[in-house]
């Protein structure tokens, strides 16, 4: 007995520390830490009620912990909902935590009735679980994902279990004194508790990937653009792309006269255009491709297998869609071009920088041939013979107007 106690002491404190570690790791990700912090907390106050029996009529005990529990529930299937970026449907499962918190009113002040109140109570706190549970089914966004589902239908599970079983192999008392010391609740705080630390384990690896993922996109995207920076594209280039990393073309654009828009419409306007720029190449690019903006008006794309011929070609469709674009919906009252510059990667490039490289020069050799046009270079047939030394190049293709 005096090991049971100790367990009906520490279990609720157990629950409360996961309850504070979530609400700390909501102040980095509030969504859905804090749902799963508030009911953790509510769930430690209703595993530490029965110590409030010496001094507070049991009745009222157990209602409070009735009303802790289905309020531990409502929050835990609001963090789920959350978690999987489902409807909230708070009218519904508000409606159901109010008939829980009626049925525990009446079993426990009227009639007084403690295996229907734990009928009652156990019957709403699994709804409260099954209904995010059965919305979130087809929505895992990693196998983390799928370990919290497992995880709550375990927690159902152990509460249709003991409701079947071991509600007659206990032998619940029917005097509500005599609850708190019973077997029926020493076995009920052990399989719940073995479950629901597993369920808050998963739950916190779930929201500290959230925040690992949040700051990863912070640092590998442009806060601009949401495309990515120098260093997402780097990353994403090491990552591979499934295929040869030199084995494709790279386009570099900017935006022709970008200092003349921020001079004469201002900042603001001018990082719209870079807004408006980029949403042109995401819409009209490969989903394979790779797009970044290195810096003010300047992006770089790597197309994985594409040929010199075929970046020209999008390159060329990619000016014309920029050129057609309505600006003045922007509040710009003059047509917007870009330029861009081609080149492909090459077997002897120690990276695909050595393209970017090339395809650089390309983009300055449009500027100077009067901008909102395409041009890129090819090595010479003297590469060959060459090898080693300065290369020369020779245009194979020009776009303009």
């Amino acid at each position: 007995m005096e090991s049971a106690d100790n367990f009906a002491f520490l279990l609720p404190f157990i629950l409360l520390t996961f309850g504070g570690a979530f609400l700390l790791v909501a102040r980095y990700e509030r969504k859905p830490a804090l749902s799963w912090g508030i009911g953790y907390s509510l769930a430690a106050a209703a595993f530490a009620g029965p110590a409030l029996r010496f001094w507070v009529p049991i009745p009222l005990v157990a209602l409070a912990c009735d009303t802790l529990f289905i309020g531990a529930f409502y929050f835990y299937g609001q963090a789920m909902l959350e978690r999987f970026r489902r409807p909230p449907h708070r009218l519904v499962r508000g409606g159901l935590a109010a008939a829980g918190l009626a049925a525990a009113i009446y079993t426990d002040l009227i009639v007084g009735d403690l295996e229907l109140e734990l009928l009652f109570n156990d019957l709403a706190t699994m709804l409260l679980l099954i209904i995010p549970l059965v919305m979130c089914l087809r929505h895992p966004r990693h196998w983390l994902d799928v370990v919290l589902l497992v995880l709550a239908g375990l927690v159902i599970l152990e509460t249709v279990s003991r409701n079947i079983f071991l509600t007659v192999l206990a032998q619940v008392p029917s005097d509500l004194a005599d609850f708190a010391t019973s077997d029926y609740a020493a076995i009920m705080r052990t399989t719940a508790s073995v479950v629901g630390l597993l369920f808050a384990l998963t739950a916190l690896a779930t929201v500290a990937l959230d925040i690992l993922s949040r700051y990863r996109h912070a640092a590998e995207r442009d806060a601009l653009t949401d495309m990515l920076n120098r260093r997402g594209f780097e990353q994403a280039l090491s990552a591979g792309t499934g295929q040869d990393s030199h084995s494709g073309a790279v386009i570099v654009c900017d935006i022709d006269r970008f200092k003349q828009i921020n001079d004469a419409f201002g900042h603001q306007q001018g990082d719209r255009v870079l807004v408006a720029f980029a949403a042109i190449l995401n819409r009209y690019l490969p989903a394979q491709a790779l797009a970044a903006r290195f810096g003010g008006e300047e992006f770089v794309i790597f197309l994985p297998g594409y040929a010199l011929a075929e970046a020209g070609v999008l390159a060329n469709m990619l000016r014309l869609a920029v050129a057609s674009y309505g600006w003045s919906s922007l509040g710009i009252d003059r047509q917007v071009t870009a330029s861009f510059g081609c080149a492909a990667a090459d077997a002897t490039d120690r990276s695909v920088h050595d393209a970017i490289g090339r395809a650089d020069a390309n983009l300055y050799a449009a500027k100077a041939e009067g901008r909102n046009r395409v041009v890129a270079l090819v090595r010479s047939e003297r590469d060959a013979a060459t090898a080693g030394k300065d290369v020369s190049v020779s245009p194979v293709r020009s776009y303009s107007r």
